[in-house]
């Protein structure tokens, strides 16, 4: 099998609201303060802080948190008497890689296949598939319902707590190809991709780990079934961050010279009967 270099964002970083917030809301209390006393020595909105710390609360109702500038991370600090730069590395975590990995009958499963790529490993990879270690679709139904998909991961996530807290993280979600084929509303799950990224990356965080890889794998076969293959790849590849494809037994990563002309291939492979 032949795999390209280790995509180039494989060590980009992000900001963690949740640990940022857990951190504030640690410090202030620590030194018995409001929020509308932490934002004057600041010199910030009481309604900033309060922002902020929201990130806190998985159950607020207000999806977004303002992510802070480098300037009022430095303005914190100083209020807290923190070092700036310990503040800000805290407050920070490896992005995860939303990736799409198109692949053809000659693949292994995806397990082999990104186990034995080039990209930096995670600690502990974890597959949801029929037989994998979690399972998005216990119960069964011909109606693909995204509420029930987004609580059943963080149910699965939860239960296995104790393994993975602290942990980083590869998931790969095999088993949606599949059931696509199954599912009255193949669509629905094309368009629950784009928020995709965010319902793992929240229901792992509320696990107590971090996700490194959130890998989508489809297999041609099965986007073959669809009304239209072609359109269907092409959102696909627009909501994911990386493409990665494994066909004639080659796999081949985002960054390869070869990328460019595997989407091509796919999407003949796609028209063809």
């Amino acid at each position: 099998m032949t795999a390209g270099k280790p995509a180039t964002n494989n060590n980009l970083m992000q900001f963690d609201s949740v640990a940022f917030a857990n951190l504030l809301h640690i410090k202030r209390n620590q030194l018995g303060w409001s929020t509308r006393e932490l934002a004057q020595r600041a010199k910030i909105s009481q309604p900033y802080v309060v922002a902020l710390e929201r990130a806190r609360n998985s159950n607020s109702k207000v999806r977004k948190t303002p992510t802070p500038t480098v300037d009022v991370i430095a303005q914190l600090a100083y209020a807290l008497n923190i070092d700036s730069n310990t503040l800000f590395t805290q407050a920070m975590k490896i992005a995860s890689r939303h990736v799409l990995l198109v692949v053809d009958e000659s693949a292994p499963t995806p397990l082999k296949i990104v186990q034995q790529s080039s990209i930096n490993q995670p600690q502990t990879w974890l597959c949801a598939a029929k037989s994998g270690d979690i399972s998005l679709r216990r119960t069964k139904s011909r109606h693909y319902k995204p509420a029930d998909i987004a609580q059943a991961l963080n149910n699965e996530l939860q239960n296995l707590h104790s393994k993975i807290a602290n942990q980083t993280l590869g998931l790969i979600f095999s088993e949606t190809s599949e059931a696509m084929t199954e599912f009255d509303n193949p669509q629905a799950v094309l368009k629950f991709e784009h928020k995709w990224a965010d319902v793992v990356d929240k229901a792992t965080t509320g696990a107590g780990a971090q996700s490194a890889f959130n890998i989508c794998v489809y297999k041609i076969a099965d986007l073959k079934t669809l009304a239209n293959p072609t359109k269907a790849f092409n959102e696909l590849v627009e909501v994911h961050d990386e493409l990665w494809t494994y066909t004639n037994s080659m796999l081949v990563l985002s960054d390869s010279s070869l990328t460019q002309s595997h989407q091509t291939k796919i999407r003949e492979l796609l028209k063809s009967k």
